[in-house]
């Protein structure tokens, strides 16, 4: 018996990755698959500029 193919989520192809700009370098990444359960909190490219976090500028 085939199985449906309703169920199941879209999956996505590399060609059509997700990306986001880094809140630290700036620079654009793309989709990886072990933040496939947390993509809309994902801010950082990588570790380096988690730990890097911008900080706020003093108010004067």
């Amino acid at each position: 018996m085939p199985r449906s193919t309703a169920s199941r989520p879209a999956k996505l192809v590399k060609g059509n990755l997700p990306t986001k700009v880094c809140l630290t370098c700036g620079r654009p990444f793309e989709y990886r698959k072990k933040w496939r359960n947390c993509w809309e909190e994902v801010k950082y490219c990588g570790e380096r500029c988690q730990r890097n976090k911008p900080t706020r500028p003093a108010s004067s």
